[in-house]
């Protein structure tokens, strides 16, 4: 199965070794997989994915002893830097949420710091599904004062509150578990509203059987496909742009549709 990985090598670029992004994105939106992983194409973050990225980085800087003053001060500087290179409109917006969120999830922490050691921040795992090299970061790595058990909080920020766990995020977290064979916490941050403040609460996966399952199931049908094509022109010729889906709202994404498929 893995040769069929192997076709696109070259040029600095390889499908291998997978990631769940990887996975979530053959899946669900193939024309945009395509565009990067085939034809080479990058296109910028948005404003509320830089968002998540500097909340996280504050918090490890929050829980390795920095105050949170001091924090905020340094995670807006990340932020801005990391936004400089982007043109989201939403920029200014998710700036506002970013101290909130900070304070919330430092909050939360602090409420569990009596117990709770951080022994990792964005450790690397590697493990292989049906022979296939996968690798991801996790987020925050504990170990349980009392219990001495280890566990992980993958920290989400949203604009909505869930009130179950999505598949993708369930496929993330099978991974994960998989690899660390550990225990496996989802903390949503939510960002405040002109009438709420900012809210969290934290989801476990019950079973990581089914979507450990599909993401089986995806990495079968990757193989399958990459089977059926020997070149990018292959995989032009395979797929067809949905023009209506909102995959095309990023303009650099756009452009580079038109620019492999012609429209």
């Amino acid at each position: 199965m893995i040769e069929h990985f192997k076709k696109f090598d070259g040029e600095g670029k390889s499908l291998l070794p997978l990631s769940f992004s990887h996975l979530n994105e053959f899946a669900f939106y193939r024309e945009r997989w395509a565009l990067r992983r085939i034809f080479g194409y990058e296109f910028p973050t948005s404003a509320s994915a830089v968002r998540g990225q500097a909340v996280e980085s504050g918090l490890n800087m929050f829980l390795n002893g920095m105050s949170i003053e001091e924090t905020s001060v340094k995670m807006i500087d990340e932020y801005n830097e990391n936004c400089s290179r982007i043109t989201d409109p939403k920029v200014d917006d998710e700036r506002e949420n970013l101290k909130p969120l900070l304070e919330l999830g430092a909050k939360t922490f602090q409420h569990y710091a009596f117990r709770w050691d951080l022994l990792n921040y964005q450790k690397k795992i590697d493990l292989e599904i049906q022979g296939i090299p996968l690798i991801g970061f996790t987020d925050f790595h504990f170990e349980d004062k009392n219990t001495k058990e280890d566990f992980y909080i993958d920290l989400k920020t949203s604009k909505i509150m869930p009130s179950s766990i999505s598949i993708s995020h369930q496929m993330q977290q099978a991974i994960y578990q998989k690899s660390t064979n550990c225990r496996q916490i989802l903390w949503y941050l939510k960002t405040p509203t002109k009438t709420k403040n900012a809210e969290y609460c934290a989801l476990e996966v019950e079973d990581y059987h089914k979507p450990l399952k599909i993401c089986e199931h995806i990495i079968k049908v990757m193989a399958n496909y990459l089977k059926t094509v020997d070149n990018p022109g292959d995989v032009k010729d395979s797929l067809i742009p949905n023009p209506d889906n909102w995959i095309w709202k990023e303009e650099t994404v756009l452009q580079a549709r038109k620019e492999v498929w012609g429209y």
